[in-house]
């Protein structure tokens, strides 16, 4: 079987508790005993520090039953395929703050990550991809989320160079094999080789897949959420 299938076969098995867990709705209105609609599956992740708790919607189905808000990720959906305009609104408002339109695929896995301030939003739609396992292996990207850090690179404690360099604003990697096992991560700025940030034993565990991210703002002084910040996020658990 190719990793894209074993994905989507693993995902199928996880969908149902992840919504129940987090009140979500499928984008699909499929009825019981009705052939499943070819489809995609695409988590969201809310990553402007600025912008409030918003409504989503795929075309004109609404993804979100609850507020979402900033560092909140919406798991791994079902979405049909072809051309799909995504909306990103106020909670229970009618007003757009944003929109934009993506050809979606079939078998393929997504992460859509919302990025900027609320005058200048940007969703970035990144096809989720990973090598096969290793027992004694994690698999990591890095996203970089942060509208004011600058570019930066990511260094891990026990390595003598950079795993992820000279990242930008709203640029991401591929999904990097490190060992399992617990690590200090800095990030630098490749401007003046500042640590603007570390995060001291943050555990990457074998046969999952991770994506680490850098989010808020460095010139945030009062409000600890907005503050910047590293965030890890399980994409794939390979029991």
């Amino acid at each position: 079987m190719n990793t894209t299938m074993k994905i989507k076969n693993a995902l199928k098995m996880l969908l149902a508790p992840i919504v129940v867990t987090l009140g979500l709705s499928s984008c699909l209105n499929d009825n019981d005993g009705a052939p499943v609609e070819p489809s995609a599956h695409i988590s969201i992740y809310h990553g402007a520090p600025e912008t409030a708790a918003l409504d989503v919607f795929a075309n004109s189905n609404r993804v979100t039953n609850s507020p979402f808000r900033f560092t909140e990720t919406l798991p791994y959906l079902r979405y049909y395929l072809g051309e799909r305009t995504f909306k990103f609104s106020p909670y229970n408002s009618v007003t757009t703050l944003f929109e934009d339109t993506f050809t979606i695929e079939e078998n393929k896995v997504y992460s859509m990550f919302l990025a900027g301030i609320p005058n200048d939003l940007e969703a970035i739609l990144v096809e989720d991809t990973w090598g096969s396992f290793n027992q004694n292996q994690s698999q990591v990207r890095f996203v970089h989320l942060s509208p004011d850090a600058g570019d930066v690179e990511i260094i891990l404690d026990t390595e003598e160079s950079s795993i992820f360099e000279n990242t930008e604003f709203k640029s991401y990697s591929d999904f990097e094999a490190v060992e399992a096992k617990s690590y200090n991560i800095s990030v630098v700025s490749t401007t003046t080789g500042e640590t603007l940030i570390t995060a001291n034993n943050v555990e990457l565990r074998n046969n999952r897949v991770y994506t680490l991210i850098l989010r808020g703002l460095e010139s945030e002084e009062t409000d600890v959420n907005k503050q910047l910040n590293l965030q890890l996020v399980t994409n794939f658990i390979n029991y």
